[in-house]
């Protein structure tokens, strides 16, 4: 069997030219495994064509495609990394000697070791420099296909709507300068979720971060590209949300994150999808704003009431998940109690009155006072503490009604009977009008009449 000639590759030097070895034959002393060592029956060669020609035949289809395989200038080819150090790189595109990368042409950062761009065993994509050079090397560069790789990246990602990432290089006027194999634009109208442009003070803190985006513009022949981040963050919440509303059940209990809060209530970010917590369903009291209850960037739990498939809406409760006050109302309040509270707010019918529990009841307008008011704050304002006496509960309606004029009139009335009392049991004698009299006045110790009271009631007979 004739042996084989193979060009192999010593090192690399500064300029990224390597220097050949000498053709060295292969000797024929590896045999597969249980053939025998047998003579050659081939006739001696006659001539040169004769032994170049068996070569050939001898040679199976891949080593033939790699001697005869050629390159051309430009050409983009893909290869596999098989020497690093500290000159160059070496590199398998299937052709009889291996092409070599200059350290200038490994990556577009300066002063980069080329062990941290490639490894050995690695497939890269890499642009032919020089076919061959006088020493009958070829000459590669990863950096420009890299380059042409990015280019055609981005027209891809284009037109399918792809996302990509890309590393905030720097802040300039009007955006930043993002690397995604080539240099391209991000407006500042494309940062974060908002439409709003970022001032350059919240533009700042993206530098040297590493964002999604989506691509609007690639110009090739003006090397101009314009990208988008806004479009990127909205598809990754809106299929964010999407995995969340499908995992939310009604009855599920969920931990979420107070984002904004409004006059009728608040929306809870669930992770990824926004629920709305309704002013009403807040507390089993009525409150006057939401603020009362909750602040923005609160972590609260709250239960799902709903969940709309349709409009993909979710309604969330929070007083759910405490014990409800009203089951145990009976046990804390009769009717005929007086009770002590604070008015909460004022209303056209009356006025509304936290009671201890966590409860609140109401006093219509009729049972603020003995006599006709037409409006609550004729008789109480809001944060008074006030008396009166529960008349009803309806704990089915989370319902409970008090009265302060029940109370001033019992009061009255008690007032009176124990007025009375006292005349029976004293032995001197009041006229009914004294006992009832508005401006009556009863004097619990007796005391000595004075010596003017005296005269005139001596002088009384002789009248």
């Amino acid at each position: 069997m004739v042996a084989k000639p193979i060009a192999r590759v010593s090192a690399v030097n500064t300029q990224g030219v390597s220097s050949i070895m000498p053709e060295e034959p292969i000797e024929d002393s590896v045999l597969p495994a249980g053939e025998e060592p047998r003579e050659s029956t081939a006739p001696e060669p006659s001539s040169e064509g004769d032994e170049f020609a068996r070569a050939v035949q001898q040679m199976s289809a891949e080593e033939l495609e790699r001697a005869t395989r050629t390159v051309r200038r430009g050409q983009l080819i893909r290869g596999t990394v098989v020497h690093v150090d500290e000159n160059g790189v070496l590199v398998d595109i299937g052709t009889k000697s291996e092409g070599i990368i200059p350290l200038n042409e490994l990556s577009r950062q300066p002063n980069q070791p080329p062990e941290e761009v490639v490894q050995v065993g690695q497939e890269i994509d890499v642009v032919v420099l020089k076919p061959e050079t006088e020493e009958g090397q070829i000459i590669l560069s990863k950096k420009r296909a890299d380059y042409e790789v990015a280019w055609q990246r981005l027209e891809e990602a284009m037109q399918a709507n792809e996302t990509i990432d890309g590393t905030v290089t720097e802040r300039v006027k009007g955006g930043f300068m993002v690397d995604v194999g080539v240099r391209g634009f991000v407006p500042a109208s494309h940062v974060g979720v908002s439409r709003a442009p970022l001032p350059d003070s919240a533009l700042e803190k993206y530098v040297g971060q590493t964002i999604p985006l989506k691509v609007l513009e690639v110009d090739k022949k003006n090397r101009k590209v314009v990208l988008s981040n806004r479009l990127a963050e909205a598809e990754r919440r809106e299929r964010e949300r999407q995995q969340a509303f499908e995992s939310v059940q009604e009855g599920q209990v969920l931990e979420g994150t107070v984002r904004r809060i409004v006059d009728y209530g608040a929306f809870v970010d669930l992770g990824g999808i926004d629920g709305l917590l309704h002013i009403s369903e807040m507390s089993w009291k009525r409150i006057k704003h939401p603020s009362d209850v909750l602040r923005e960037g609160q972590r609260v739990r709250v239960q799902v009431l709903r969940v709309d498939p349709a409009s993909r809406k979710i309604s969330l409760g929070l007083k759910q998940l405490i014990p409800d006050p009203w089951l145990e109302v009976d046990q804390r309040y009769q009717v005929g109690q007086v009770v002590t509270g604070k008015v909460a707010r004022l209303a056209p019918f009356g006025a509304i009155i936290d009671l201890p529990g966590d409860l609140e009841a109401t006093i219509p307008l009729a049972e603020l006072s003995t006599r006709r008011v037409r409006s609550a704050a004729e008789v109480v304002q809001e944060g008074q503490e006030v008396e009166a006496v529960v008349v009803q509960i309806t704990p089915a309606e989370h319902r409970m009604v008090l009265s302060i004029r029940r109370l001033q009139k019992a009061r009255e009335e008690q007032e009176k009977e124990q007025l009375m009392e006292q005349y029976s049991s004293s032995s001197r004698g009041f006229t009914i009008g004294e006992v009832v009299g508005r401006n009556f006045t009863f004097e619990t110790e007796e005391s000595e009449p004075s010596s003017k009271n005296e005269d005139e009631e001596e002088q009384t007979p002789a009248e």
